[in-house]
């Protein structure tokens, strides 16, 4: 097979990736008698490509009826892109993120509000393996814990995974006690902290402002936000809780975190009226 075919190949395992992703989507489910083909080599703009799963094992392309495929965070390294899977729609998503670390980076499961429709549901992030040498995750929490002068059970960890920044693999650690977020970026190879940062949420030191007469109270506001999310107010941790005004226009600023998602809404201070909603997932 000549470098020239061998490049076209590798053009249409991408858009048979995305064909399948469709066909998987519209509810068809079916099996199928499909040929793993590690004679086949994928190049792009020249360059080699090598895929790998979770386990650091070679993933070859798949041959069905003449087409070639490529599983999907094959060609969400190829983009550059984080793999997304919501559970409950069966739907994956390709999104841009610097962090890549196992066939689904991000999995979305059914917690009864879908992806799609913007409600709840916790992020699993699979953990990366810290190769021979490296220190574990617990041993980063626990450098990250003795510098802020905590224990475990005092705090609640938003963010723990090993990535990679500037070519080095280093462990981001976050966590929150009380009215504060501490963060830390911590060297894999023999635990140096690289970076430190506490943050105090805005809401822990600004007074609020009185509802004016016929506007929601601040309760009322979480609890919309809540509704939205599909959560209750005993599973997440409230960060910012503000009324404020914004081009004459008064409204609750209002954020919280479930475990490594965050949640923020802009919500009208007169009627209840939710003017914004975002979701986004560390």
């Amino acid at each position: 097979m000549t470098k020239k075919s061998i490049t076209a190949l590798a053009a249409c395992a991408l858009f048979a990736a995305g064909i399948a992703a469709g066909v998987s989507a519209s509810g068809l489910v079916e099996k199928i008698q499909a040929e793993i083909r590690p004679d086949f080599t994928i190049y792009v703009d020249g360059q080699q490509q090598t895929f790998k799963n979770v386990n650091g094992e070679v993933v070859y392309p798949v041959l069905y009826e003449g087409t070639t495929y490529l599983p999907v965070r094959a060609i969400g390294e190829l983009m550059g892109k984080t793999v997304y899977w919501y559970e409950a729609d069966k739907r994956i998503e390709l999104n841009t993120e610097t962090t890549t670390v196992t066939d689904a980076d991000v999995i979305i499961p059914d917690s009864g509000n879908s992806g799609s429709s913007g409600g709840g549901g916790t992020i699993v992030r699979p953990q990366a393996t810290p190769a021979p040498g490296e220190i574990t995750l617990e041993k980063a929490k626990e450098i990250a814990l003795q510098r802020a002068g905590f224990a475990a059970s005092e705090v609640t960890f938003t963010k723990e995974r090993l990535e990679y920044d500037d070519g080095r693999r280093e462990y981001d650690i976050e966590f929150i006690k009380d009215k504060t977020k501490y963060s830390a970026e911590i060297l894999a190879s023999d635990g140096t902290i690289l970076s430190w940062d506490v943050d105090v949420f805005d809401d822990a030191y600004r007074p609020q402002a009185t509802p004016a007469a016929g506007e929601i109270s601040l309760e009322r506001a979480k609890e919309i936000a809540l509704q939205r999310a599909g959560l209750s107010a005993s599973e997440v941790i409230f960060t910012e809780t503000q009324l404020e005004r914004d081009d004459g226009v008064r409204k609750y600023e209002i954020e919280f975190r479930q475990g490594y998602t965050e949640y923020s809404a802009e919500i009208l201070a007169s009627d209840g009226t939710v003017v914004s909603w975002d979701v986004d997932y560390d």
